[in-house]
Order: structure tokens, then C-alpha cells, then sequence
């Protein structure tokens, strides 16, 4: 006589994941002013890493290293999608680079080298 619909969605639509090297990009630039927590979803998180500077650069540095070791996951739990081998080469070697770049610049202004 009445007939049910079986695939009525009760739940809801299954949430966007993040993707990861879009997080690790946020987090290497603007970490310190928390952009990446608001992207995926921590907006409150996000807005005290602002007023913080990103909890005086020792947050920003722990999500950091949470994105590389593919760590983090958005306010839903959900791992970032795609992990991305190239963005945490990139982001792990740029700051490496200026290092060695800089200790080559001031080594040389006090004639060491």
C-alpha cells in the first residue's frame, strides 16, 4: 500500500575534505595568523592563533610539523585529503635554503669566508 524510499539521505551530504598541500601552503605562510586552522574548519582556534601570532610561533611550529607527518585532521576529524609528498619537500627545503643563504651572507660580511 505506502512504499519507503530506501535512499533517503538522513545523515547528509558527506562533508568536503581539505585538501593537504592547499592546509600546508596556509599553515608555511600565514600559520602564524592561524588562516590554516579557519580553513578546515577551527575558526576559533584560528582566531586566538591571530591574536597569539600563532601561540607565539610554537603552535604555528607543532601544526607544522602535524601537516608534514600527514597528522592533522579539520573539525571533523577527517584526514586533509591527498597528502602531498611535493608541498612538504618544498616547504621543508625553502626554509632550509634561506638558512644556508643567510649563514653564507653573514659569514661573509665578517670577512669569515
Amino acid at each position: 500500500m505506502y512504499e519507503v524510499e530506501e535512499d533517503i539521505d538522513i545523515i547528509g551530504p558527506e562533508e568536503e575534505k581539505k585538501p593537504h598541500g592547499t592546509t600546508l601552503l596556509l599553515c608555511f605562510f600565514l600559520g602564524i595568523f592561524g588562516i590554516h586552522r579557519i580553513y578546515t574548519g577551527y575558526t576559533l582556534i584560528g582566531l586566538i592563533q591571530f591574536l597569539t601570532g600563532g601561540g607565539y610561533g610554537i603552535w604555528f611550529l607543532i601544526d607544522l610539523v602535524s601537516l608534514w607527518t600527514n597528522k592533522f585532521r579539520d573539525a571533523n576529524g577527517n584526514e586533509l585529503q591527498d597528502y602531498d609528498n611535493l608541498c612538504v619537500t618544498i616547504t621543508i627545503t625553502i626554509p632550509i635554503v634561506i638558512a644556508i643563504i643567510l649563514t653564507l651572507v653573514l659569514l661573509d660580511a665578517y670577512g669569515i669566508i
